[in-house]
């Protein structure tokens, strides 16, 4: 997984100024995210701005696919479990751009909190496993236009001339 979102990494820039991105607001639990999605090769290419959150607040959560992920700007602690129907956290881990990771195990958990401002990351994902993960109780609402249009902007922005993280990552 580590190699496409290398790939996605390369390929932001151009993307970045397509405006076919679908987006949502992801609030049903802490920490709130606002992301921006789109396909990319075999799955998806996710954009991601995670707001800080309360220790102990943060949704630990298998992911439905593989994924492999780039802190780009700021800094998060993550804990990390394993388990089939449930897991309990056995590491804790604080982790500040640039950092990448990957999941491959539908088994694995994990929780990112913010610590003290909102982290900027990508996502990649491959195709679907059959497994469970958290869903919220409501249908959630795509970012407003407006807002879509300003992560798209910050993401292109840190990408060309922002965070050395950011210029480092894209340069791969």
């Amino acid at each position: 997984m580590l190699d496409q979102l290398h790939q996605a990494l390369a390929a932001l820039p151009a993307l970045l100024d397509d405006r076919t991105w679908d987006s949502l607001h992801i609030d049903y639990h802490p920490p709130r995210v606002e992301r921006l999605f789109r396909a990319f090769g075999d799955g998806r290419v996710f954009l991601h701005r995670i707001h800080p959150c309360d220790p102990g607040e943060a949704l630990f959560h298998p992911h439905p696919w593989p994924s492999a992920m780039a802190v780009l700007r700021g800094r998060y602690e993550m804990s990390v479990g394993a388990g089939i129907e449930r897991a309990t956290p056995v590491s804790r881990i604080v982790a500040s751009a640039p950092f990448e990771y990957e999941m491959t195990d539908p088994n694995a958990w994990h929780s990112v909190r913010p610590i003290d401002a909102p982290v900027l990351s990508v996502m990649v994902t491959g195709a679907p496993w059959n497994r469970s993960s958290p869903r919220p109780e409501r249908p959630l609402a795509p970012l407003t236009p407006d807002a879509a249009d300003a992560l798209r902007r910050t993401f292109g922005t840190c990408l060309s001339e922002g965070a050395p993280a950011c210029r480092m990552e894209a340069a791969r």
